[in-house]
């Protein structure tokens, strides 16, 4: 059995990523903006990181609100869900309103990227709330 005290422990942890959850993913998008800019070697100045990332952060947004992701973020299922949205909609955007190229092989890049961290960071924060629940003393 857990003391109250490991079990608010676990629940703080849980209610903390519920309230900044988005950021973590915003983070995932932006890393990716400026590895891949770096990684090509283009001009590395703020517009042009952001002329990346930003359809893929309003694909985020879109996607967090038509899924109501904030009711339960750290869910594994809610970050593949995410990472297809914000795929699909970051790419639309691409497109047709920023007129970039939405090449097979960057699309491939972008949905592997965006999965691995989006549910990446989930599956270490699951780990750690096993870690830190299974480290709780046991009471009778």
């Amino acid at each position: 059995m857990r003391t109250p005290l490991m079990l608010a422990s676990a629940t703080d942890t849980l209610t903390g990523m519920r309230r900044w959850f988005w950021i973590l993913d915003a983070l995932v998008v932006i890393s990716f903006a400026i590895i891949g800019r770096e990684d090509h070697g283009f001009a590395s100045e703020f517009s042009d990181y952001a002329r990346v990332a930003a359809p893929f952060l309003v694909g985020l947004g879109i996607t967090i609100v038509v899924l109501r992701a904030w009711r339960n973020p750290e869910s594994l299922v809610t970050g593949v869900l995410l990472a297809i949205g914000t795929l699909v909609v970051g790419m639309l955007l691409r497109r047709f309103v920023w007129d970039n190229g939405t090449a097979r092989s960057f699309v491939l890049v972008t949905a592997a990227y965006l999965t691995a961290g989006m549910v990446g960071w989930r599956l270490v924060a699951l780990g750690a709330r096993k870690l830190m629940e299974s480290r709780a003393p046991a009471t009778s």
